[in-house]
């Protein structure tokens, strides 16, 4: 175990008070002794007369609480303790890893693999696969010819990868995504429909986050990106050729159609449909449930089916709900 000290001294935060060993990390209520617990800047001491967490991590800027309970003060009191929990706790409920390659891993002669690689069991590993340093693979995973996973990535289990996709360093993908698949790109001949060939690829940037359940089609001619810094959600779908920029937020079950173009820092809320071949601008947000039909420019903020400027969205909202009373008046 850890002692409150060493967290102090991890996070460059004043201790205020006993110091012993944190078992682990909870939220502040209900809370559990021997546990951290984190105060945001926007509640009250009455949580902490509730909490049952005797290690709380607040903020420097608020005078010191009069409990009987040990204090962390830091700057940003949610930000430090996440790292806390990055760097002390998170390994112990989400490590689906094994700490060397199993015996029963298939792997195939040609491929490449660097230091303190671990393989999960029955996953499958083809031809010409480079790995590179500290890369995890969970179980039941299928790595596709010519692929290359680069330093600190994290594979979790059931996961496929197809051919020739580049994964670059400290990339997390979870459980049940399959990159690299054909994309959805049909020709129709008389009454008959052909699946248009994909020989394009997936790249992935460093630093990105895939969710659970995702699909990632590679590219027809070129390649799908994903850009660097960019978190993705569960069960998101993204077509062909589509290219997102850095530091993207994608919600769950968003989908995004093929040849779209997201820039950087782009948000897009839940189940959000982006229709093919639009460009989304820099710094743009999206709403939940919108459908893009046209293209956006830098830093629209925008709502609704079809998705329009939100703040005129919402003026539309408050007239709908004025139109039975004006049906009325004008019978």
């Amino acid at each position: 175990m850890i002692s409150a000290s060493q967290i102090a001294k991890f996070v460059k935060g004043e201790i205020i008070g006993e110091n012993f060993s944190v078992e682990g990390a909870i939220d502040l209520i209900p809370g559990k002794k021997s546990y951290i617990s984190f105060l945001g800047n926007n509640l009250s001491d009455d949580y902490l007369n509730k909490t049952k967490s005797n290690l709380i991590v607040i903020s420097n800027s608020i005078p010191i609480p009069n409990f009987d309970k040990t204090f962390i003060r830091v700057l940003d009191p949610k930000k430090s303790f996440f790292n806390i929990v990055d760097k002390y706790f998170h390994k112990r409920c989400y490590n689906s890893f094994n700490d060397d390659i199993h015996q029963t891993a298939i792997i195939s002669q040609s491929t490449k693999i660097g230091s303190t690689v671990s393989i999960g069991p029955n996953t499958i590993i083809s031809d010409d696969v480079e790995i590179e340093d500290d890369v995890k693979i969970g179980g039941n995973c299928f790595i596709g010819k010519g692929t290359r996973i680069c330093k600190g990535s994290l594979i979790h289990p059931n996961t496929t990868i197809y051919n020739n996709i580049l994964i670059k360093n400290n990339v997390v993908i979870n459980s049940g995504t399959i990159i690299g698949a054909y994309g959805f790109g049909i020709i129709k001949d008389g009454n008959e429909l052909i699946q248009v060939p994909h020989i394009g690829t997936v790249e992935i940037e460093e630093n990105v986050i895939i969710g659970s359940g995702c699909t990632i089609d590679r590219g027809t001619m070129s390649k799908t990106l994903i850009g660097k810094g960019t978190k993705i959600d569960g069960q998101v779908h993204i077509a062909h050729n589509v290219k997102i920029g850095k530091n993207c937020i994608i919600a769950g079950q968003v989908a995004i159609g093929g040849s779209s173009k997201l820039g950087d820092n782009v948000t897009l809320g839940g189940q959000v449909g982006v229709i093919d071949n639009l460009v989304i601008g820099n710094n743009c947000v999206v709403g939940a449930k919108s459908a893009v039909m046209k293209s956006l420019d830098d830093g629209s903020v925008v709502s609704g089916i079809p998705a329009i400027n939100h703040l005129k969205k919402l003026r539309l909202d408050v007239l709908y709900t004025k139109l039975p009373e004006l049906f009325k008046k004008n019978r």
